[in-house]
């Protein structure tokens, strides 16, 4: 009886298998394109060599091949660290189809690869071919703009793109729906501007929006020691606390602009909040 039952699954099975084989074996562009997605999810398992050539082979014999399937093969490279396959990938997904590559092109050059002049290149590209405020990644276009300027030490123009940025938001959205990032960064910029006390209050506005945000408690503090307000050294005190619990901004694949860590925020309070720096200063 357990004889029948498994021929019963198992010829069906195999004649199913069988017909997928030929299908593929006789359809190349099918075949290449499953040997393709194998490669790619090879790449995450540490099979980067196979998954690549299988990848490279699918592409080679593949017909018309899209801007957004070269764009799928940079994701997983780009995530894996592979940064000269994944931008080789979205340069060809760039030139087939800029209007819809553009920006992510660049929110990856921006983040992943630090690559702000390149980076600027495809905003700037994107931002003139639209006629409205576009994102890239979850980024207000202006702000990812705006971090390209700031970390290239172009503050006063970065502070304009932020600004405007706020503004954008504020007017399409409502005050309440401005990103704590882009109050963060603004008083972050205005900071490197030596203008702390304009720096709180975009420091109290991200705190204000997202109360984790320690990076604009350990900054306010910063800020507040350089103008000698006595809450200074308690709010790095805080944002300690809040780091060490994992409170803070962060991402999976890349550091953070301004990212701040345990040991950074210890040592601080080490240098301008202890007895000792206390009478020092």
């Amino acid at each position: 009886m357990m004889k029948w039952i498994r021929r019963l699954l198992l010829y069906p099975l195999l004649a199913f298998l069988t017909l997928i084989v030929l299908f593929l074996f006789f359809n190349k562009q099918y075949y290449y394109g499953a040997k393709g997605v194998l490669g790619l999810q090879l790449l995450p398992y540490g099979y980067e060599e196979s998954g690549t050539k299988l990848v490279e082979e699918s592409l080679e014999n593949l017909d018309g091949i899209s801007a957004d399937l070269y764009r799928i093969c940079s994701i997983q490279n780009t995530k894996n660290g592979n940064y000269d396959e994944a931008i080789r990938y979205l340069n060809k997904a760039a030139d087939l189809d800029p209007a819809n590559v553009d920006g992510y092109f660049g929110w990856c050059l921006l983040y992943y690869y630090r690559d702000y002049d390149k980076a600027l290149f495809y905003l700037e590209r994107l931002d003139s071919t639209t006629n409205f405020i576009d994102y890239v990644g979850d980024d207000n276009i202006l702000y990812a703009k705006g971090l390209c300027y700031k970390q290239k030490g172009n503050y006063p123009k970065a502070l304009k793109l932020f600004k405007s940025a706020i503004d954008h938001e504020s007017k399409e959205n409502g005050e309440g729906s401005v990103p704590y990032q882009i109050y963060f960064q603004t008083g972050r910029t205005l900071h490197l501007l030596n203008r702390p006390s304009e720096a709180i209050e975009f420091y109290n506005l991200a705190i204000e929006d997202w109360e984790g945000s320690s990076e604009s408690i350990y900054y306010k503090g910063l800020a507040e020691i350089e103008l000698g307000i006595v809450t200074a050294c308690q709010n790095l005190e805080i944002a300690l606390e809040k780091v060490r619990k994992g409170i803070k901004s962060s991402d999976t694949y890349v550091r953070l602009f301004d990212e701040i860590y345990v040991n950074q925020v210890e040592e601080m309070i080490e240098s301008k909040c202890t007895s000792k720096s206390l009478i020092k200063d």
